[in-house]
């Protein structure tokens, strides 16, 4: 059997990888990075990369016509909310254009894997409900990438019900995990929190706005609930995944304090504040906890694990997963 993962050098594949390799694939895909923002994971024996663009159509078809896959897993996006503000048009072309060369390619070569496209829960409108939001909740576009994302589920859709697509959209809330680069809240504040601990940085945290609420859930089980929906997915059906833990972002700075051991002054950075931001968006994942997933790893344990991931990196140390 055979995976093929778009965007799996990012922050995901690799950690999808570790789990399809132990399950029997063989795992391929494209590993096209435009920049570096933290240390680079390392690929599993038995998965390797190739250095595609998602953009470059006829390298991406020839890939695919090479591999023939059994499975195919979509990650390959700009995800950064703030990047997506910054470059709206890099934004749609990678991730909608990208998107509609993956679903042309598999359509010319008339190849039908079962498809995870993995979509975010950015495109949910913020509801006070304690139940958490789930699959059928109101949707609001706020930002160029959960507009990128909401048309690419449209392409979903319009690829399953036209030509037999065997796809499935998983909306992900907040997915954390050592290897995230910097760019993301969790990492972030871990990176400076272990420069601190280190004595590579005064004790002051540089943050943007700490009263959003969000659902983290470990990387490591986000894929396990990408491996049922690939597994026991309907497809044109979309799947939540996530931990239905709310927490602020001021909850998580005071945790990596604590797991750290330092204490630090908080400086407010304008430049870290996004133009329009959500405040509260946390899961109802019950659907896809129905084909057998929960996530086992919890937030305090996750933290640590990133935690010492940048500590074993700013000293200049080995890592591992």
């Amino acid at each position: 059997m055979k995976a093929f993962v778009t965007g799996l050098t990012g922050f995901v594949g690799p950690h999808l990888a570790r789990m399809l390799v132990g399950k029997g694939f063989e795992v391929v895909g494209l590993g096209f990075q435009s920049e570096k923002n933290g240390p680079v994971q390392s690929l599993p024996k038995g998965a390797s990369a190739v250095n595609i663009d998602i953009r470059d159509y006829a390298g991406l078809r020839q890939i695919l016509k090479d591999e023939q896959p059994d499975q195919v897993y979509h990650l390959a996006a700009i995800s950064n909310v703030v990047t997506s503000f910054k470059d709206p048009r890099l934004t749609y072309d990678v991730n909608v254009g990208g998107t509609l060369n993956l679903f042309e390619a598999l359509r010319e070569l008339d190849i039908r894997p079962r498809i995870v496209h993995v979509s975010t829960a950015h495109v949910y409108r913020s509801i006070e409900t304690e139940a958490g939001l789930d699959e059928d909740s109101p949707v609001r576009l706020l930002t160029p990438y959960a507009t990128s994302k909401f048309m690419c589920e449209a392409l979903a859709t319009q690829y399953v019900e036209a030509f037999g697509f065997q796809t499935m959209t998983v909306r992900p809330f907040n997915h954390v995990g050592p290897g995230q680069p910097t760019g993301f809240v969790c990492s972030d504040f871990a990176r400076q929190i272990a420069a601190i601990k280190l004595g590579q940085a005064e004790p002051v945290l540089h943050v943007g706005n700490l009263a959003p609420v969000r659902d983290f859930t470990d990387v490591r089980d986000t894929v396990e609930a990408y491996w049922m929906v690939a597994t026991q997915g309907v497809p044109g059906e979309v799947y939540n995944v996530g931990s239905h833990r709310p927490v602020s972002m001021k909850e998580i700075v005071s945790m990596l304090c604590n797991l750290a051991g330092v204490q630090v002054r908080i400086e407010v950075d304008p430049e870290k504040f996004r133009p329009i931001e959500t405040l509260r968006l946390f899961g109802n994942s019950s659907k896809v906890r129905a084909l057998g997933w929960k996530p086992r790893i919890e937030l305090e344990q996750t933290l640590k694990d990133i935690l010492d991931w940048w500590l074993a990196a700013l000293a200049g140390g080995e890592n591992s997963l």
